[in-house]
């Protein structure tokens, strides 16, 4: 007689509890990791007369088309729950013979708004070698999918500058990576 309280406890309570992990056991082993190439991003930069600590070399919308991601991945409808970047790379184009010999240091940041309120610092960089054409950005474990709408997010990227910049207008691109973790509903 004692037994049938604790039976019934245990399936009002346990049960559904041993049904809830599991479920979230399927959910994690059906999610499908997709590495995306971001498009070569082209920008210029052209020094301002004021100087301050930082300036903006880069400021875009990345456009991402999540429906053609899922629709390429044999998925209808479902769920990215995680989101980041695993490479971001700033390459001199214009002069061809120029170096970053004029950048002491670089960061991104990442927003979901053209005004970059708030924005979140994804990787840096201290440029320690003046000969280098590209900069690597040393990233941070940082979730963007906060930041990711159906259409994108904001990318910025900072520099604090050591000198002089090779001419007038220097011409850069960005690439970038993103690791994405979608889910099936």
């Amino acid at each position: 007689m004692k037994t049938r309280p604790y039976f019934l406890l245990f399936l009002l309570f346990v049960a559904p509890l041993t049904f809830l992990s599991s479920c979230n056991k399927i959910k994690e082993l059906t999610a499908v990791p997709v590495t995306m190439n971001l498009p070569r991003q082209h920008f210029t930069y052209s020094p301002t007369l004021l100087k301050s600590n930082e300036v903006i070399l880069y400021a875009a919308k990345i456009t991402i088309n999540l429906d053609s991601l899922l629709s390429a991945n044999g998925l209808s409808s479902s769920t990215i729950p995680t989101a980041t970047f695993t490479n971001i790379a700033v390459t001199m184009e214009r002069p061809a013979d120029s170096t970053f010999h004029w950048l002491s240091s670089m960061r991104a940041t990442v927003a979901d708004n053209q005004a970059f309120n708030p924005e979140y610092t994804v990787g840096s960089v201290i440029n320690t070698n003046p000969l280098a054409k590209t900069v690597i950005v040393t990233l941070n474990d940082v979730n963007i999918r906060p930041y990711l709408s159906q259409t994108g997010f904001y990318l910025r990227i900072y520099a604090v500058l050591n000198g002089p910049l090779p001419a007038l207008t220097v011409g850069m691109f960005l690439d970038g990576t993103i690791l994405l973790t979608i889910q099936p509903v």
